[in-house]
């Protein structure tokens, strides 16, 4: 009687890649997920430096316009008070952004509100010092870019351009702003703010 041959097993032929399809999917997902996120994240800090450049909302006036560079000025100034002779690099950006946005506030007011005012005989006198005090910032500020961040003076001379503009910006927004919406119609600052929108777009466009 002839011996029956056991069988054998064949074996199964591996799929092309090595890895189960579940497997791999999930590990595509992981990564599409995570490329997903890191563009986002890029895309959104990318939309926070562009809206940080941008002037400011529209439809605004004049004088709300001027107080919103106020704000953001006295954020800047609290900033590198903040800092010691040991931040450099960050000394360094502060003032340059200092510079930007101060040069684009002087212009918008030396050329659309201070002229606008000037022809009114109760604004005149506060416009001609409001001229001065953009002069004397503007030594202060140059003489700052003349000392290195490190240096010993630069804190203590930042102090004084810091205090020289503040004390610039109360007295605008105390007796200049007030007077302004005392002689100006409501008409004529959003027109000077509609101005000013432009100016400052052109100026911070100039500047990059």
């Amino acid at each position: 009687m002839a011996k029956t041959r056991p069988t054998r097993k064949r074996p199964r032929a591996k799929k092309p890649g090595g890895a189960r399809p579940g497997k791999r999917s999930r590990s595509a997902s992981s990564a599409v997920t995570a490329t997903a996120r890191a563009v986002g994240r890029t895309l959104g800090e990318a939309a926070a430096a562009v809206a940080d450049r941008l002037p400011w909302p529209r439809g605004n006036d004049a004088i709300t316009l001027l107080e919103t560079d106020h704000r953001r000025l006295e954020e800047l100034f609290k900033a590198g008070e903040e800092t010691t002779a040991r931040a450099v690099k960050r000394r360094t950006q502060i003032l340059k952004t200092i510079t930007t946005e101060l040069t684009a506030h002087e212009l918008i007011e030396e050329k659309v509100l201070y002229p606008a005012l000037k022809t009114h005989a109760e604004a005149k006198a506060i416009v001609l010092e409001g001229y001065q005090e953009h002069h004397v910032a503007d030594v202060v500020l140059k003489e700052l870019h003349g000392l290195r961040p490190s240096d010993e003076r630069w804190g203590a001379k930042f102090k004084v351009f810091k205090e020289n503009v503040e004390h610039h910006i109360e007295e605008e927004e105390g007796e200049m702003f007030k007077t302004a919406r005392s002689v100006l119609s409501r008409p004529q600052l959003k027109e000077l703010g509609a101005r000013m929108q432009a100016k400052k777009a052109e100026a911070l466009k100039t500047r990059a």
